[in-house]
């Protein structure tokens, strides 16, 4: 990202942290990987810390290796020996709720010294949003996320047609990239009697996104695999409802500021989303969801991750 280390802008620790930016095809990078073991070493780059956002990748090697996370994998999903083995070898995992924290030490066995709590950040689609647009006289129901099973997106349209069916006039705006459920999405959108009424943008913007989210009024968020409660968070910062998955890490963070559904019940999801979009006409109650999102920040985030290498580098 472009401009000063998000979350660090005026810290103590600014002037230690370097800002390389360095873009290499996905392709070229697994090819000279499997090609020489030294490429490996070339991409750690010599730094004490490695850290993954994803397991597994990119691969890289380093003295010290840790890895965020963020979401588990499926039960039957191909890649959880994958996911299984990253966090075997990671020598610190970053968790962003006490209920990830508590899956690594009960499912994978993780010693919990070797897991580190931080809280997300949940404050720079605002910080990029250059100034607060008039809120729409229609009333938007916002689906962010690449369109995957585990974000179940089917269940999502469904309910969105339950609440156009009890006389909602809103409409449905869906961004993110097609995944493992796009082509089962375009066919039950092409057949669904409110296809005027959904927008889906398959190419998100990033510098168009913040406008996209402050200017919705519901976020809806099903959901089967995260540990983060980033998107309800950042949803709310802008004053949105949220309707979403009872996923533990939300419940944490979110407590009474959301509305929790079973994505299974249609019906349900609808009349949820139907009293939040009451809810957020009302501006003591937007206030208020700003004020549960506000001690979300960058900075704080920052802070507790490179507080926890500190720690897993030279120990408590």
């Amino acid at each position: 990202m472009a401009g000063a280390p998000l979350g660090l802008r005026g810290a103590d620790v600014v002037h230690s942290v370097e800002h390389p930016q360095l873009r290499l095809p996905r392709r070229l990078v697994a090819l000279a990987a499997s090609l020489h073991p030294i490429a490996g070493r070339w991409i750690g780059g010599g730094c004490e810390v490695f850290h993954r956002s994803a397991p597994g990748w990119p691969p890289a090697e380093a003295k010290t290796q840790t890895l965020s996370v963020a979401e588990f994998p499926a039960e039957g999903d191909p890649l959880a020996s994958n996911f299984r083995e990253a966090v075997r070898r990671a020598d610190g995992l970053i968790v962003f709720s006490e209920d990830a924290a508590g899956r690594l030490v009960r499912t994978f066995g993780v010693p919990p010294a070797r897991i580190f709590q931080v809280p997300v950040g949940a404050d720079h689609w605002e910080r990029d949003l250059p100034e607060a647009p008039e809120r729409r006289a229609t009333r938007d129901v916002l689906v962010l996320g690449a369109v995957r099973r585990t974000r179940r997106p089917l269940a999502a349209l469904r309910a969105f047609e339950a609440l156009r069916q009890r006389g909602s006039s809103s409409r449905l705006l869906l961004v993110g990239r097609p995944g493992d459920a796009a082509d089962d999405f375009r066919a039950a959108l092409r057949s669904s009697p409110v296809a005027s009424e959904v927008r889906w943008i398959e190419a998100p913007d990033e510098a168009r996104l913040p406008a996209c989210v402050a200017g919705s009024r519901v976020l809806l968020h099903l959901t089967e695999d995260e540990a983060t409660p980033v998107t309800p968070l950042e949803a709310g910062r802008h004053g949105l409802g949220v309707v979403a998955s009872p996923a533990p890490a939300f419940r944490e963070a979110l407590g009474t500021a959301a509305r929790f559904v079973d994505a299974d019940d249609p019906a349900g999801v609808a009349a949820a989303l139907e009293e939040v979009l009451e809810q957020a006409e009302d501006r003591r109650l937007r206030e208020g969801w700003i004020r549960n999102a506000a001690p979300y920040t960058w900075q704080a985030s920052a802070v507790a991750h490179l507080a926890a290498w500190e720690t897993i580098l030279h120990g408590a």
